[in-house]
């Protein structure tokens, strides 16, 4: 849903998201920090300039009133693009 909203509705949807969607975000960052999810190198690589941000969005410590502005001033589809690609192969049965 994130990935085909334009710039403004992304920021609306993220600012109206309620705790449990922002621990949701937070839970696929950790994840993906600890690589509990198998992702291509091509990906990690464009997820590498979000790295400060991704940190900070999977450390529990910080609730989710600091985490809400750090998913809402993110510009661009980098961020959320990746984390779609990142949730998409999460959710691919594996293949054999």
């Amino acid at each position: 849903m994130l990935q085909e909203a334009n710039r403004f509705e992304r920021q609306d949807l993220l600012q109206h998201a309620n705790a449990d969607q922002i621990n949701a975000v937070s839970e696929l960052v950790l994840n993906l920090l600890k690589n509990k999810i198998a992702v291509t190198p091509p990906i990690m690589a464009k997820r590498r300039p979000y790295k400060k941000v991704l940190r900070d969005l999977g450390r529990r410590g910080h609730s989710v009133k600091k985490r809400r502005p750090w998913l809402v001033q993110q510009k661009g589809r980098g961020l959320s693009q990746g984390l779609h690609h990142v949730l998409c192969q999460c959710v691919r049965p594996p293949t054999r």
